[in-house]
């Protein structure tokens, strides 16, 4: 279907027969917030019948199929790889020199992803957090030194992406003078994720993940050779129950997604903390009146519910299976709607309304649930708490800059992050 705007997009979902609503439209993938109610109240089980993707919108049933991977499993169908199965002579020459993409930690099933993930759990545990706090709290210094003089900025751009990237590029241990590759390999990535790529843009992330391949085998040859305090080290050093090493192909599929979720989701809530300030001024009175770490600690994980910026995850039913009364075949792909079940009426009362005084706060689903819950959850809660901390002392006053519009957020089928916000403030 066809819109002449993204109003108009929004406006259609909210309103047409349920039989019509496009899930996967860009626009609606934009701003979901509507067609996600209409889900959760009119078809809490949904098959998108373009895609053939089954959304599950409610929180009790996300929370059950996160703690039910025998029946909902992460391996997905070789199929849903569409530059494996390209017939695009370019795409199958990059493809032919990159490594297979390999079930890991987040796309792997017990008991092999309870293997893998032990590899790098300890370098999330408690005592490696506590010694990140002084990087952390000076990165977030440093950064704001960068813009504060000016009295605006992106804010995206000079904070919300550079912070957490300068935080997992020095866990796995990558130098700081390759941060901007870093970050365009992330964005091919994220790319790939979207489910929104033309053949031009797939083909660039295509080669953007291999750039990416080719640079981590040469620094896991490095760490083979001369091990360090790394989680880089770790993966290329590890091996399951002392059988083999991994091999490179899935030392890769860990870092990517290391990576990845080790910067953009925390980038896409810092970046919309900010904005939910500006947009609820009532609750940003209450932080500027009292911005002590019991309230920053709320703030942030209200942000969590609202943002979401893990909104979907795939999943893969292993036996048919009847939820409210509809059956899903075996061998289905599920979107499993983490920012759905955040935003669920039935737990969250005016679950659109940004309230750091919740009494449920913590009931969200951001980080997943289960043996998927989030390996990087506790660091980028500390990010986060860390990060406004510093804001809160240094700056005030956040508004949107002169001429700027409000953010607009890009279309994944997976994410959920702004494009960019704009945005001035007064120095402390």
């Amino acid at each position: 279907m066809t819109y002449t705007s993204a109003h108009d997009a929004v406006r259609h979902a909210e309103q047409c027969p349920i039989h019509e609503l496009v899930p996967m439209h860009p626009e609606l993938l934009r701003c979901p917030y509507g067609m996600n109610r209409r889900l959760r109240s009119e078809a809490p089980v949904f098959r998108d019948p373009a895609s053939g993707i089954w959304f599950i919108s409610r929180h009790e049933d996300v929370v059950a199929m996160a703690q039910d991977p025998e029946t909902f499993s992460s391996v997905m169908p070789a199929a849903m790889s569409r530059a494996t199965a390209s017939d695009d002579p370019d795409m199958r020459a990059v493809m032919a020199e990159s490594y297979p993409n390999v079930p890991t930690m987040l796309t792997q099933d017990p008991p092999l992803q309870r293997r893998y993930r032990k590899f790098v759990d300890g370098a999330f545990g408690p005592a490696n957090l506590r010694a990140l706090e002084p990087f952390i709290d000076a990165t977030s210094n440093h950064l704001i030194d960068g813009f504060i003089d000016a009295g605006q900025c992106n804010f995206l751009e000079a904070f919300g992406i550079p912070l957490p990237l300068r935080v997992i590029a020095s866990q796995i241990g990558t130098p700081e003078a390759d941060l901007p590759r870093l970050r365009a390999w992330t964005e091919a990535f994220i790319g790939n994720l979207s489910q929104q790529l033309d053949r031009d843009g797939q083909l660039a992330a295509a080669k953007g993940i291999l750039e990416f391949q080719r640079y981590f085998v040469q620094r896991m040859d490095e760490r083979r050779a001369e091990p360090r305090d790394d989680i880089l080290s770790k993966v290329v050093n590890a091996s399951i129950d002392g059988e083999k090493p991994l091999d490179n192909a899935e030392c890769l599929s860990m870092l990517s997604q290391i990576l990845v979720a080790g910067n953009e989701t925390t980038a896409a809530s810092l970046t919309e903390g900010i904005w939910l300030l500006i947009d609820n001024p009532d609750q940003y009175a209450l932080l500027e009146a009292d911005h002590g770490p019991e309230m920053i600690s709320r703030f942030v994980e209200e942000v969590l519910r609202i943002s979401s910026p893990s909104s979907n995850m795939f999943r893969r039913t292993t036996r048919d299976v009847t939820l409210h009364g509809v059956t899903i075949p075996a061998n289905s792909v599920c979107f499993a709607r983490f920012a759905s079940a955040n935003h669920d009426e039935r737990v969250f009362d005016d679950p659109l309304r940004f309230d750091i005084q919740r009494d449920n706060l913590r009931q969200h689903v951001a980080f997943g649930i289960g043996i998927h819950h989030c390996l990087g959850a506790a660091l980028a809660r500390r990010e986060m708490n860390i990060a406004f901390r510093v804001i809160f002392e240094r700056l005030k006053n956040f508004r949107l800059a002169d001429g700027a519009s409000p953010p607009t957020f890009a279309p994944n089928a997976l994410l959920h992050g702004m494009l960019g916000l704009h945005v001035a403030f007064e120095r402390r």
